[in-house]
């Protein structure tokens, strides 16, 4: 059962290298492989929803990567996206595939 859920999540996560400028040897072992056929970013804030917003968090990070889970009690959401399209163009210039289907299928969860 926890093989099927794992295959289930891949169609959510995003590699790191694709949300925060990396070395290139990470994006080019990853860029050849199926990307995720429905990507998201998380928002949510930690002190709203008497507190429930912490334990989504929690959940998102422990479900996905936890560098595509955001707490917008941190961070504002117009610089997690001015950020991470930045990062996106920058690899669609240099023709990483994956980079450019997660752009165009990009999901926000809020």
């Amino acid at each position: 059962m926890a093989s099927r859920d794992s295959e289930f999540l891949k169609n959510f996560w995003i590699p790191s290298y694709v949300l925060v400028p990396e070395p290139a040897t990470e994006s080019s072992q990853i860029a050849g492989g199926d990307g995720p056929k429905c990507p998201v970013l998380v928002f949510a804030n930690s002190k709203s929803g008497g507190q429930l917003g912490g334990d989504l968090l929690k959940t998102y990070r422990a479900l996905l990567n936890e560098k595509q889970v955001f707490d917008l009690g941190e961070e504002a959401p117009e610089k997690v996206l001015s950020r991470v399209y930045a990062n996106l163009e920058r690899l669609k210039t240099q023709g990483d595939q994956l980079a450019i289907g997660i752009m165009e299928s990009l999901r926000l969860i809020v």
